[in-house]
């Protein structure tokens, strides 16, 4: 779990976490010392249940995202719907479970307390911080494509970086510097450049390193504090994922990650039973209404079943409200979806952008083909032509496809080989950094793209 937070310290941003919290605990307290009555019973469920209304309504509206170039008034705005929207789930709270109830005076001081208190604070906060302080300051050693990768990675990278330079013994090595950039010397000057420039991380792209690799210099700048990442590492944490074209197997062996446990695997598939079982009480509802639109818009099944890939290659049939006509595929044989495909229904296309067409994947969950999160499932006859082209693409099959994951949430629908490729780097990157915290940072933005219409 730690490790995934490393990698998302600049996307989930500790320091407006902290603020927000110390604001919302601040203001509980101030309730109480007033006097007004709180509810009964202890103030601790109180606080937490709170506390995570509070967070997670922040974090759907973006105000987590340190990229999201937000002025004073679009922040107000937002802060103001969080908290509009805040009232009735607390209200709602406290009606389900007396625990959790607050008097009328208690519940009408707290908002307000808490709404003016994140306002100044994140106003403060726009005033002080900037990208540019919380920017870290990179020198590469090596150049080469895997050099101008890491500089393309641009405002793209989950963890805010400048290039301060490369170090390169290649005499033509100044023609290759991605442009913009600067070879400040050569390796063997390492000592004296890290002295000069002061970077925060040295990242070592180096593809041959037989003789001359700057193991001395290396160690030094780790005993003086300064961060030494090699390159595959520096880029699993600003983009979240895997570069398989350019990975040496052994770094996927020896690199931390990669821990599948008994342990992990119950307590997923408690996750994964548990969530299912709720979702299907809460979306009967929707699948109804679905059902209905699907049945009136369009002759055909509701239901699309359809054999998918599942864990370590073993076929299962997979069940989702039909998007397409009924005979999508009648002479074509199976071909990729496309964004603005015309075989999508209206229907289907809402249902797609929403993702409710997934929602009968929950009982692939409870009968245990598949997982509430993990790689996408894809169908045999691509997996059978993408294993040929795609280095390390049969390793996603190592675990259950899910309803959701870290590959959907980050990049959408597929509709080529390079989709998939792409996929499978954020897929590597799931299985490596499996954890309690990643699935409950997928869910999160799940509820996003849900909200908001964002699949595609």
């Amino acid at each position: 779990m730690l490790r995934v937070f490393r990698h998302y310290i600049p996307g989930l941003m500790p320091i407006l976490l902290v603020g927000d919290l110390a604001v919302i605990v601040g203001a509980l307290l101030l309730t109480a010392a007033s006097g007004i009555w709180v509810g009964a019973g202890p103030q601790g469920p109180k606080l937490i249940f709170i506390a995570g209304v509070e967070i997670f309504l922040l974090y759907v509206a973006d105000l987590y995202n340190p990229r999201l170039p937000l002025g004073r008034r679009e922040m107000v705005a937002r802060m103001l719907l969080c908290q509009a929207a805040a009232a009735p789930l607390v209200a709602a709270g406290g009606y389900a479970l007396p625990s959790l109830r607050l008097g009328r005076l208690a519940f009408l001081e707290l908002g307000l307390i808490v709404t003016m208190g994140l306002l100044v604070w994140r106003a403060a906060w726009l005033g002080s911080w900037s990208l540019a302080r919380m920017t870290v300051r990179v020198l590469v050693v090596g150049s080469g494509p895997i050099g101008k990768s890491i500089a393309d990675l641009g405002r793209a990278s989950a963890r805010p970086f400048k290039i301060i330079g490369y170090l390169d013994d290649d005499p033509a090595a100044a023609d290759s510097i991605p442009v913009g950039h600067e070879l400040l010397g050569k390796i063997a000057d390492l000592s004296a450049i890290v002295e000069e420039t002061r970077p925060d991380v040295v990242v070592v792209v180096q593809q041959d390193r037989r003789g001359r690799f700057p193991a001395n210099p290396l160690l030094e700048c780790r005993l003086r504090g300064i961060a030494v990442e090699d390159w595959p590492t520096f880029y699993e944490k600003a983009t979240g994922k895997i570069l398989v074209t350019e990975l040496r197997p052994s770094w996927l062996i020896f690199s931390d990650g990669f821990v599948k446990t008994a342990r992990t695997e119950i307590i997923k598939r408690l996750f994964d039973v548990t969530l299912a079982f709720v979702g299907l009480v809460l979306a009967t509802p929707f699948m109804a209404l679905a059902a209905i639109a699907i049945k009136v818009e369009s002759a055909g099944s509701v239901l699309y079943r359809q054999p998918r890939s599942g864990q370590n290659g073993c076929v299962f049939i997979l069940n989702k409200f039909r998007s397409m006509r009924q005979d999508a595929e009648e002479g074509t044989g199976p071909v990729w979806a496309q964004q603005s495909d015309s075989r999508v229904t209206r229907v289907g296309a809402l249902l797609r952008r929403t993702r409710l067409d997934e929602l009968p994947q929950l009982f692939n969950v409870l009968l245990g083909h598949m997982s509430f999160i993990g790689p996408r499932p894809e169908r045999p006859e691509f997996v059978h032509a993408l294993q040929k082209e795609i280095p390390y693409y049969m390793k996603r099959l190592s675990m259950k496809p899910g309803i959701t994951g870290w590959a959907q949430v980050k990049y959408g629908y597929g509709a080529t080989a390079e989709d998939a490729l792409e996929k499978l780097q954020y897929d590597l990157y799931y299985i490596k950094n499996l954890s309690l915290f990643l699935d409950l940072l997928i869910l999160l933005n799940t509820v996003q793209v849900v909200l908001f219409a964002r699949g595609r």
